[in-house]
């Protein structure tokens, strides 16, 4: 499998002419470390002396399983270019034959048998800068333990790599990338090679190219698996209903015996992007897209920081600029003849070496003209005037319950969950933090919000860029770029008048009428059900569970739908 990037960021990455290096993804430490951030007290971390990193987690949703994860910092951003699309090949021909089992379909045998799905229990992804290899155990014993962790150490350094077996999964391979001919991939492709011609990420996709893909040979394979499947370039969490010192014991046991080769592969070279065009506007169509999107924006080179608590607190006020920007376009969205049905803005970084911002918006269906001033004019306004405190009390309000919801289903988190969050921390070099000390350091970085650090936070990011504007959309208009352009530069002779303040309003709905009863009562013990019918001959199905704490879900459904609507 191949992890997606959102489609946001696809429309978003814009020129700057800096030259881009990613670094050696060979940490010898902890991000902890260097931190004065707490990390999770229940996770114990360790490397081992060939540099594998390693993380244990105790947890026990669901009880008496385990999940299994193999993080390796290398992805197809480090293929040649005879490799293009081997990183994502390899991924596949690691459950193609091994040390442990040279027969793949004896080792498919011996999964079903254990109850280990492919897919479901097995599986992996490769992305950029990164391939993971995941197995969710469906139980402890030892068996499958032993199969488990005799799968995951002959994915480090085990594989055969056979001929037969490569030219057998060329077919695969060929399969799925004409399985993501899809609109995204497309418009990914139309979007990467003008935003960023030079930049390497344009020409190493995941997929590959149909030429590598039929034609490399088997040195080629085994050279990107030599070069980049080190042990100095990987992590192997663990995390579920087991016991710390016993799984730790099995790690050094497991992986202490893979080496480092003499001259590992080495960190790419990321390329350029453009630099100083100050504006530009570009259109990019296809037949499938569904709906006509515009996106502003600008990319940088990214200064890495250390995860601090200061830093953190630093990236808040531009947070809730966004935040409320959004939602200005969300309740525009509501309007009656509003030409956008949504809009959003963001900051996002990419690979430890690429920041950008956006401002983005999806026109209703033939009014992307119309849209193109609603996007200008609201960031105008908000760098103009900034925000109200109406807007800036509300978004700090939803930060800080959203944290605190985080701390009161801690105890209910599925191990699955955390394995991939203790993946998601490691290429980007983040303290893994219990709910508990991220909503400590949520209450600092709120409790220091102020009105005017909004604002500032937001006309930084945004002074001086090179701006580009795009629009999306299934047909390309006559003269688009100009088009574009220039109801872009029109909408700027607009001027904008400051942000509405509103009044804090109460809460409307406090009287409900008259109580009703509940007139009917069922119990399915089988299920842990009781159907209730009430006067009003409302049905209510009630279940209560435990593996989602301090969190209720309601499902409603009125009427029969489109059944019951007339014809006309």
């Amino acid at each position: 499998m191949n992890k997606q990037i959102p489609f946001l960021s696809l429309l978003l990455i814009l020129g700057g002419s800096a030259f881009l290096t990613a670094k050696e993804a060979q940490p010898t430490k902890w991000p902890q470390e260097d931190s004065d951030i707490a990390v999770d007290p229940k996770v114990e971390f360790g490397t081992l002396k060939n540099g594998m990193r390693f993380a244990i987690l105790r947890n026990a949703e669901p009880p008496g399983r385990v999940s299994l994860r193999l993080h390796v910092a290398a992805g197809s951003l480090n293929e040649a270019d005879d490799q293009r699309g081997l990183a994502h090949f390899l991924e596949h021909m690691l459950f193609n034959g091994s040390r442990n089992f040279p027969d793949v379909e004896n080792l498919l045998g011996q999964m079903q048998r254990l109850g280990i799905a492919f897919g479901s229990h097995a599986n992996a992804y490769t992305s950029f800068d990164e391939t993971v290899y995941m197995l969710d155990l469906p139980n402890i014993e030892e068996e499958t333990l032993k199969l488990g962790f005799d799968v995951m150490r002959d994915f480090g350094d085990g594989a055969l790599l056979s001929s037969e077996e490569i030219e057998k999964e060329r077919g695969v391979i060929l399969s799925e990338k004409r399985s993501r001919d899809s609109v995204e991939m497309r418009l990914m492709e139309q979007q990467f090679g003008f935003l960023l011609p030079d930049s390497l990420i344009t020409h190493r996709f995941p997929i590959g190219t149909e030429k590598v893909i039929k034609e490399a040979k088997r040195d080629r394979f085994t050279s990107f698996y030599e070069d980049y499947y080190t042990p100095a370039k990987m992590t192997f969490i663990v995390v579920g209903d087991i016991d710390p010192l016993v799984y730790k014991k099995r790690i050094i046991e497991t992986f202490s015996s893979m080496k480092n080769p003499d001259q590992p592969g080495t960190a790419p070279e990321m390329g350029t992007i453009p630099k100083g065009f100050k504006f530009q506007a570009a259109v990019f169509s296809d037949k499938e897209v569904k709906s006509d999107d515009l996106a502003l924006g600008f990319v940088q080179a990214y200064k890495t920081t250390p995860d601090r608590v200061s830093n953190r607190i630093k990236r808040y006020p531009l947070r809730v600029a966004n935040s409320i920007i959004g939602r200005r376009f969300d309740i525009l969205a509501k309007k009656e003849g509003s030409p956008i049905s949504s809009g959003s803005a963001g900051r996002f970084e990419w690979f430890n070496a690429i920041e950008f911002g956006s401002i983005d918006v999806t026109a209703v269906e033939g009014q992307w003209e119309a849209a193109v001033p609603v996007m200008e004019q609201e960031l105008r306004r908000a760098l103009q005037y900034g925000f109200t405190s109406t807007e800036l009390d509300e978004t700090k309000a939803e930060i800080i319950n959203q944290a605190e919801q985080a701390v009161q289903r801690a105890d209910t988190r599925q191990s699955s969950s955390l394995a991939m969050g203790l993946v998601n921390s490691i290429n980007s070099n983040r303290v893994f933090t219990s709910p508990a000390e991220s909503l400590r350091i949520t209450k600092m970085a709120v409790e220091a919000l102020t009105l005017e650090k909004c604002h500032e936070a937001l006309k930084s990011f945004w002074k001086d860029r090179d701006l580009t504007i795009t629009l999306t959309s299934r047909t390309a208009p006559e003269n688009g770029t100009s088009t574009l352009a220039a109801l872009y530069r029109k909408s700027q002779e607009v001027k904008v008048d400051p942000p509405e303040k509103k009044e804090d309003v109460t809460f409307a709905y406090t009287n409900f009428g008259e109580a009703g009863t509940v007139t009917s009562r069922r119990e399915i013990e089988d299920l842990g059900i009781t159907q209730l019918i009430l006067s009003n001959n409302i049905r209510i199905n009630l279940k209560r569970t435990d593996f989602q704490k301090n969190s209720i879900s309601v499902h409603a459904r009125f009427g029969n739908g489109k059944l019951t609507q007339p014809a006309d």
